[in-house]
Protein backbone atom coordinates (compact mmCIF):
# COMPACT_ATOMS: atom_id res chain seq x y z
CA UNK A 1 0.00 0.00 0.00
CA UNK A 2 2.79 2.39 0.92
CA UNK A 3 4.61 1.49 -2.47
CA UNK A 4 1.52 2.64 -4.30
CA UNK A 5 0.74 5.64 -2.62
CA UNK A 6 4.70 6.74 -3.13
CA UNK A 7 4.10 5.73 -6.78
CA UNK A 8 0.90 8.19 -6.79
CA UNK A 9 2.82 10.44 -5.06
CA UNK A 10 5.60 10.68 -7.63
CA UNK A 11 3.13 10.64 -11.11
CA UNK A 12 1.61 13.75 -9.43
CA UNK A 13 4.79 15.58 -8.86
CA UNK A 14 6.11 14.53 -12.27
CA UNK A 15 2.80 15.29 -14.06
CA UNK A 16 2.87 19.05 -12.38
CA UNK A 17 6.48 19.51 -13.02
CA UNK A 18 5.74 18.75 -17.19
CA UNK A 19 2.73 21.14 -16.73
CA UNK A 20 4.75 23.62 -15.54
CA UNK A 21 7.52 22.91 -18.10
CA UNK A 22 4.84 23.12 -20.44
CA UNK A 23 3.26 26.27 -19.82
CA UNK A 24 6.68 27.78 -19.49
CA UNK A 25 7.17 26.91 -23.19
CA UNK A 26 3.48 28.29 -24.07
CA UNK A 27 4.51 31.81 -22.42
CA UNK A 28 7.87 31.82 -24.17
CA UNK A 29 6.58 30.95 -27.84
CA UNK A 30 3.78 33.91 -26.85
CA UNK A 31 5.97 36.25 -26.15
CA UNK A 32 8.50 35.98 -28.64
CA UNK A 33 9.34 38.25 -31.47
CA UNK A 34 8.27 36.97 -34.76
CA UNK A 35 9.86 38.96 -37.37
CA UNK A 36 8.54 39.01 -41.00
CA UNK A 37 10.61 40.84 -44.19
CA UNK A 38 8.96 41.13 -47.65
CA UNK A 39 10.12 42.65 -51.06
CA UNK A 40 7.56 42.90 -53.03
CA UNK A 41 6.77 44.51 -56.34
CA UNK A 42 3.55 46.23 -57.40
CA UNK A 43 2.20 47.05 -60.98
CA UNK A 44 0.76 49.75 -60.45
CA UNK A 45 -0.57 52.69 -63.03
CA UNK A 46 -2.07 55.85 -61.86
CA UNK A 47 -5.26 58.25 -62.77
CA UNK A 48 -6.33 61.15 -61.75
CA UNK A 49 -6.38 64.79 -62.02
CA UNK A 50 -3.32 67.40 -60.87
CA UNK A 51 -4.59 71.19 -60.50
CA UNK A 52 -3.53 74.36 -60.28
CA UNK A 53 -5.02 77.76 -59.78
CA UNK A 54 -7.83 77.09 -62.55
CA UNK A 55 -6.31 75.00 -64.66
CA UNK A 56 -6.30 71.18 -64.32
CA UNK A 57 -4.47 68.22 -66.16
CA UNK A 58 -5.75 64.95 -65.66
CA UNK A 59 -3.02 62.22 -65.26
CA UNK A 60 -3.46 58.28 -66.85
CA UNK A 61 -0.31 56.70 -66.62
CA UNK A 62 -0.62 52.60 -66.93
CA UNK A 63 2.20 50.47 -65.42
CA UNK A 64 3.73 49.55 -68.74
CA UNK A 65 4.14 53.51 -69.24
CA UNK A 66 5.66 53.90 -66.05
CA UNK A 67 7.81 50.29 -66.98
CA UNK A 68 9.26 52.05 -70.09
CA UNK A 69 10.62 55.13 -68.57
CA UNK A 70 11.31 53.44 -64.94
CA UNK A 71 14.99 54.78 -63.58
CA UNK A 72 14.65 53.16 -60.65
CA UNK A 73 11.84 51.10 -58.02
CA UNK A 74 12.34 49.69 -54.82
CA UNK A 75 9.39 48.12 -52.83
CA UNK A 76 10.10 46.43 -48.55
CA UNK A 77 7.34 46.06 -46.25
CA UNK A 78 8.32 44.55 -43.00
CA UNK A 79 6.27 43.65 -39.79
CA UNK A 80 7.21 42.59 -35.86
CA UNK A 81 5.01 40.81 -33.97
CA UNK A 82 4.59 39.88 -29.97
CA UNK A 83 1.53 38.44 -28.53
CA UNK A 84 -1.03 40.73 -30.10
CA UNK A 85 0.57 43.51 -30.56
CA UNK A 86 2.41 44.06 -33.95
CA UNK A 87 4.87 47.00 -35.48
CA UNK A 88 4.67 47.66 -38.97
CA UNK A 89 6.48 49.95 -42.04
CA UNK A 90 6.04 49.69 -46.02
CA UNK A 91 8.01 51.83 -48.36
CA UNK A 92 7.27 52.07 -51.87
CA UNK A 93 9.48 54.71 -54.07
CA UNK A 94 10.04 54.87 -57.82
CA UNK A 95 12.15 57.91 -60.19
CA UNK A 96 11.00 57.55 -63.99
CA UNK A 97 12.46 59.81 -66.61
CA UNK A 98 10.71 60.56 -70.21
CA UNK A 99 13.25 62.36 -72.94
CA UNK A 100 11.22 63.18 -76.31
CA UNK A 101 10.98 66.45 -78.67
CA UNK A 102 7.96 68.95 -78.72
CA UNK A 103 6.77 69.05 -82.25
CA UNK A 104 5.90 73.10 -82.43
CA UNK A 105 9.52 74.19 -80.50
CA UNK A 106 11.57 71.54 -82.04
CA UNK A 107 13.23 71.09 -78.44
CA UNK A 108 14.09 68.36 -76.42
CA UNK A 109 12.08 68.03 -73.30
CA UNK A 110 13.07 66.07 -70.19
CA UNK A 111 10.77 65.19 -67.89
CA UNK A 112 11.29 63.22 -64.28
CA UNK A 113 8.80 61.74 -61.79
CA UNK A 114 9.50 60.61 -58.17
CA UNK A 115 6.88 59.43 -55.88
CA UNK A 116 7.54 58.16 -52.54
CA UNK A 117 5.16 56.34 -50.34
CA UNK A 118 6.37 54.90 -46.84
CA UNK A 119 3.79 54.68 -43.85
CA UNK A 120 5.16 53.05 -40.34
CA UNK A 121 2.35 51.88 -37.69
CA UNK A 122 1.14 49.54 -35.28
CA UNK A 123 -1.45 46.86 -34.42
CA UNK A 124 -3.34 45.10 -31.97
CA UNK A 125 -5.06 41.68 -32.53
CA UNK A 126 -8.41 42.18 -31.50
CA UNK A 127 -9.86 38.64 -32.38
CA UNK A 128 -8.64 35.08 -32.80
CA UNK A 129 -10.32 31.80 -33.61
CA UNK A 130 -9.16 28.77 -31.23
CA UNK A 131 -7.13 27.46 -34.42
CA UNK A 132 -5.89 30.65 -35.76
CA UNK A 133 -8.01 30.28 -38.68
CA UNK A 134 -9.24 34.36 -38.73
CA UNK A 135 -7.52 36.83 -37.42
CA UNK A 136 -8.50 40.52 -37.37
CA UNK A 137 -6.06 43.31 -36.49
CA UNK A 138 -6.91 46.99 -35.48
CA UNK A 139 -4.01 49.19 -37.15
CA UNK A 140 -3.01 53.23 -36.77
CA UNK A 141 0.29 55.39 -37.81
CA UNK A 142 1.40 57.67 -40.04
CA UNK A 143 1.92 57.77 -43.94
CA UNK A 144 4.29 60.44 -46.12
CA UNK A 145 3.91 60.93 -49.25
CA UNK A 146 5.89 62.82 -52.07
CA UNK A 147 5.54 63.30 -55.32
CA UNK A 148 8.38 65.54 -57.48
CA UNK A 149 7.91 66.55 -60.90
CA UNK A 150 10.73 68.52 -63.20
CA UNK A 151 10.61 69.48 -66.59
CA UNK A 152 12.99 70.99 -68.54
CA UNK A 153 13.04 71.86 -72.02
CA UNK A 154 16.85 72.12 -72.62
CA UNK A 155 16.72 76.07 -72.06
CA UNK A 156 15.03 76.73 -69.26
CA UNK A 157 13.72 74.80 -66.23
CA UNK A 158 9.41 74.72 -66.92
CA UNK A 159 8.73 73.45 -63.39
CA UNK A 160 10.10 71.79 -60.46
CA UNK A 161 7.52 71.28 -58.14
CA UNK A 162 7.17 69.03 -55.20
CA UNK A 163 4.09 67.73 -53.05
CA UNK A 164 4.65 66.36 -49.46
CA UNK A 165 2.33 65.19 -47.28
CA UNK A 166 2.16 63.55 -43.86
CA UNK A 167 -1.06 61.82 -43.17
CA UNK A 168 -2.24 60.14 -39.85
CA UNK A 169 -4.18 56.63 -40.76
CA UNK A 170 -6.60 54.08 -38.78
CA UNK A 171 -7.63 50.79 -40.22
CA UNK A 172 -8.32 46.99 -40.35
CA UNK A 173 -7.11 43.71 -41.28
CA UNK A 174 -8.42 40.39 -41.88
CA UNK A 175 -6.08 36.92 -42.24
CA UNK A 176 -7.02 33.44 -42.97
CA UNK A 177 -5.12 30.70 -41.81
CA UNK A 178 -5.57 27.65 -43.50
CA UNK A 179 -2.53 24.69 -44.14
CA UNK A 180 -0.21 26.43 -46.09
CA UNK A 181 -2.73 28.80 -47.29
CA UNK A 182 -2.08 32.37 -45.40
CA UNK A 183 -5.09 35.15 -46.92
CA UNK A 184 -5.08 38.78 -45.96
CA UNK A 185 -7.15 41.70 -46.63
CA UNK A 186 -6.27 45.16 -45.85
CA UNK A 187 -8.41 48.70 -45.65
CA UNK A 188 -7.39 52.11 -43.87
CA UNK A 189 -8.00 55.88 -44.25
CA UNK A 190 -6.25 58.95 -42.96
CA UNK A 191 -5.81 62.24 -43.76
CA UNK A 192 -8.34 63.68 -42.12
CA UNK A 193 -6.93 67.48 -43.58
CA UNK A 194 -4.27 67.45 -40.98
CA UNK A 195 -1.75 66.33 -44.00
CA UNK A 196 -4.35 65.25 -47.43
CA UNK A 197 -8.14 65.81 -47.19
CA UNK A 198 -8.30 61.75 -47.23
CA UNK A 199 -6.23 58.99 -48.56
CA UNK A 200 -6.73 55.31 -48.31
CA UNK A 201 -5.10 52.22 -48.73
CA UNK A 202 -6.01 48.73 -49.33
CA UNK A 203 -5.31 45.42 -50.46
CA UNK A 204 -5.96 42.12 -50.91
CA UNK A 205 -3.92 39.10 -51.00
CA UNK A 206 -3.14 35.35 -51.20
CA UNK A 207 -0.30 33.22 -49.90
CA UNK A 208 1.26 30.38 -50.05
CA UNK A 209 3.87 28.92 -47.28
CA UNK A 210 6.56 26.77 -48.75
CA UNK A 211 8.01 25.97 -45.05
CA UNK A 212 8.53 27.87 -41.72
CA UNK A 213 10.73 30.44 -43.51
CA UNK A 214 9.23 31.26 -46.87
CA UNK A 215 6.28 31.97 -48.66
CA UNK A 216 4.27 33.72 -51.50
CA UNK A 217 1.53 35.97 -52.43
CA UNK A 218 0.07 38.02 -55.06
CA UNK A 219 -3.01 40.08 -55.10
CA UNK A 220 -4.17 43.53 -55.65
CA UNK A 221 -3.12 46.89 -54.30
CA UNK A 222 -4.26 50.50 -54.55
CA UNK A 223 -4.10 53.94 -53.08
CA UNK A 224 -5.50 57.14 -53.04
CA UNK A 225 -4.88 60.79 -52.13
CA UNK A 226 -7.20 64.13 -52.40
CA UNK A 227 -4.95 66.72 -51.48
CA UNK A 228 -4.77 70.54 -52.02
CA UNK A 229 -3.09 73.27 -50.31
CA UNK A 230 -1.69 76.65 -52.20
CA UNK A 231 -3.89 76.89 -55.08
CA UNK A 232 -2.13 73.07 -56.11
CA UNK A 233 -4.59 70.30 -55.74
CA UNK A 234 -4.19 66.67 -56.42
CA UNK A 235 -6.51 63.90 -56.69
CA UNK A 236 -4.68 60.44 -57.88
CA UNK A 237 -5.21 56.64 -57.51
CA UNK A 238 -2.50 53.95 -58.08
CA UNK A 239 -3.52 50.30 -58.25
CA UNK A 240 -2.38 47.40 -59.85
CA UNK A 241 -1.39 43.46 -59.31
CA UNK A 242 0.97 42.48 -56.17
CA UNK A 243 3.56 40.46 -55.44
CA UNK A 244 6.27 39.59 -53.18
CA UNK A 245 8.53 36.90 -51.33
CA UNK A 246 8.32 36.53 -47.85
CA UNK A 247 10.97 36.18 -45.32
CA UNK A 248 9.73 34.57 -41.60
CA UNK A 249 12.28 34.52 -38.85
Amino acid sequence: MKKIIVLIVVYCISAVTYSQNDSVKVEKTISAWKFEVTPYAWLAGSRGTISFLDESANVDAKFKDVLSNLKFGMFMHGEAKKGKWIVFGDLVYIAAEKTGKIESTNTNTTIELKQTLAEIGSGYNLFATLDNWLLIDALAGLRYFEIDNFVNDGQQLNLDKTINVTDPFVGIRFRTVSDQWINGARIDVGGFGIGSKISWKANLLVGYQFSELLSVSAGYQAYGIDYEKDSFGLNLISSGFATGLNFNF
